[in-house]
């Protein structure tokens, strides 16, 4: 099982991005991994598309990401347990970035694919991505 982060999905839907290369290049290697994602990763996209001017389909896209194997809808406590989270990294780590950890330790995922270095500060979590 591997968690989606945003920049990885964002480099599957915007030419553009900088992230695009290394997404397109990756995809493959993670064909046979079943897949997770959050509902801030969601929220993170569907402002990145707006952001990008996406004129695709806005639907397409949420029907694939809430339909990946685990899409974890947060709840009041995971919320919490990310802020604790964000306390305990004295803030090092943004809370988005904090519920994601909290979804990853709920379905006891371990692997995730993103550019974002601030995953190598998580001992037991192993990061697939090229930079930051």
């Amino acid at each position: 099982m591997i968690f989606l982060d945003t920049n990885y999905i964002n480099g599957l839907i915007i030419k553009r991005d900088s992230h695009n290369t290394f997404s397109k290049n990756i995809r493959p290697f993670l064909a046979n991994e079943a897949k997770a994602t959050n509902v801030t990763v969601l929220v993170e996209v569907l402002n990145s598309l707006r952001v990008n001017n996406f004129e695709g389909n806005f639907d397409a896209i949420i029907s694939k990401l809430v339909n990946l194997d685990i899409f974890d809808y947060l709840s009041v406590e995971d919320y919490q347990k990310a802020m604790d989270l964000c306390k305990f990294y004295n803030f090092s780590i943004n809370f988005s970035d904090c519920t994601i950890l909290v979804s990853m330790e709920k379905h006891r995922i371990n692997k995730i694919v993103t550019n974002d270095s601030d995953f190598d500060k998580i001992k037991g979590i192993q990061r697939i991505g090229g930079f930051n």
